[in-house]
C-alpha cells in the first residue's frame, strides 16, 4: 500500500516594473514565468519519527529532528517556512525539491520555494486554505530571512500571470494578459538586501530627489498598466527604457547590464529593454524577442527563453 504525499508547484519570477520605489508604497508589476520549483512532502511512516530530512539537486541534504530544529543555510528559506508551523507539527518527515532553474539567476527562487514550501505544509496540516493567506505567509517568510522585501515576487508566486502589487492597502491584482519577454543573465547576482541598504544609503542624502524618483517609476508603472491592456508593445518598450533611465538614477546600473540593456535594444524585435529587480546584477528582460542567431555582445551570457505562466502556486497529482 502507498503512502501519502504532497506535492506543490510554484512559478519563478521577474519583475517588470516598479524595483525599489515599491518598498516606498508604489506600484510595481510583477509576471510569473514557466519556470518552476516543485516541492514533495512525505510524512514519516511512523508517526513517533521526528526526524527531517531536506533533499535538493542544488543544495544536497540535509537532516534535523524537531527537538533540534533550527534555522541554517542554505535552507533559510525553507526552515523558515517549515519554524511557522512547528507547533502543529507532531512527526517528521522528508521534502524533496526539484528546481526547474538555479538559484543563482535572479528568477525568484526564493519567492517560489517559499511559496511551494508552505503549499505542501497547508495540505498536509490541514489549514484552511487561501491564496490571501499563502501570500501573506510567504512574505513573513521572506521578511523573516531577508530582514525586508516588498512581497511582489511572492504574489506572484502564489496567484500567477502578471500581478499588479501595492504594499498599503495591499494590492494584487492580475492582469489578463501574456508578454513576450527574453531574459539575459549578468553572470553575477548581488543579493537584493545589499542593494537595497545602498539605495537607502543614497536616499538619505537626498530625500526630496529619491522622493520624486520613486513617483516617476510608480509612473511609468501606471502609464505600463494601460500599454499592457491595451497591447500597445511599441509603448510598452518606451516606457521600459525610460524606467531603465531612473534605474540608472538610483545607482543600481552598471556596465555590464548597461552593454546588455543596448545590446538587446539593437534586435529588431525587442521593444524595450531594462534591469529585473534590485540591480546590479541578475537579469535584464527585453520585451519581445531575439531574432538573430548570434549577438556577439550577448554570447557570453546565459539567455533564458521565457513565458509569462498564467498559473501560480498549484497542487500535483
Amino acid at each position: 500500500m502507498g503512502y501519502v504525499s504532497y506535492k506543490a508547484k510554484a512559478p519563478g519570477s521577474l519583475m517588470l516594473l516598479g524595483e525599489h520605489a515599491v518598498l516606498h508604497n508604489k506600484l510595481a508589476l510583477v509576471a510569473a514565468i514557466n519556470r518552476y520549483i516543485k516541492v514533495k512532502l512525505v510524512p514519516n511512516r511512523d508517526p513517533r519519527d521526528t526526524h527531517i530530512k531536506i533533499v535538493s539537486q542544488n543544495f544536497g541534504s540535509y537532516a534535523t529532528t524537531l527537538g533540534k530544529f533550527k534555522i541554517v543555510k542554505p535552507y533559510a528559506y525553507v526552515l523558515t517556512a517549515i519554524s511557522q508551523y512547528l507547533t502543529k507539527i507532531k512527526t517528521g518527515f522528508t521534502l524533496i525539491i526539484e528546481a526547474e532553474f538555479p538559484s543563482n539567476i535572479g528568477l525568484g527562487s526564493s519567492a517560489a520555494i517559499t511559496t511551494a514550501t508552505l503549499g505542501v505544509l497547508h495540505k498536509w496540516l490541514r489549514i484552511n486554505f487561501n491564496l490571501r493567506k499563502l501570500y501573506k505567509d510567504g512574505a513573513r517568510v521572506v521578511r523573516l530571512v531577508q530582514g525586508c522585501g516588498s512581497g511582489a515576487d511572492i504574489a506572484a508566486s502564489v496567484f500567477g500571470g502578471i500581478v499588479v502589487y501595492k504594499l498599503q492597502p495591499l494590492t494584487i491584482t492580475k492582469l489578463n494578459k501574456i508578454l513576450p519577454l527574453v531574459a539575459i543573465y549578468s553572470g553575477n547576482k548581488v543579493p537584493t538586501p545589499q542593494v537595497v541598504a545602498e539605495v537607502e544609503n543614497r536616499r538619505k542624502g537626498n530625500p526630496f530627489i529619491f522622493k520624486k524618483l520613486y513617483s516617476a517609476i510608480e509612473s511609468c508603472t501606471k502609464a505600463a498598466m494601460v500599454a499592457i491592456k491595451n497591447n500597445n508593445f511599441i509603448l510598452l518598450g518606451e516606457i521600459m527604457n525610460i524606467h531603465q533611465g531612473l534605474h540608472d538614477a538610483l545607482g543600481v546600473n552598471n556596465s555590464t547590464l548597461a552593454n546588455m540593456i543596448f545590446a538587446l535594444r539593437k534586435e529588431p524585435e525587442i521593444y524595450g529593454a531594462k534591469i529585473s529587480g534590485s540591480g546590479l546584477g541578475d537579469c535584464v528582460i527585453g520585451l519581445g524577442k531575439i531574432t538573430h542567431k548570434r549577438n556577439e555582445e550577448l554570447t557570453d551570457k546565459l539567455r533564458i527563453d521565457i513565458a509569462v505562466s498564467r498559473e501560480g502556486m498549484t497542487f500535483v497529482i
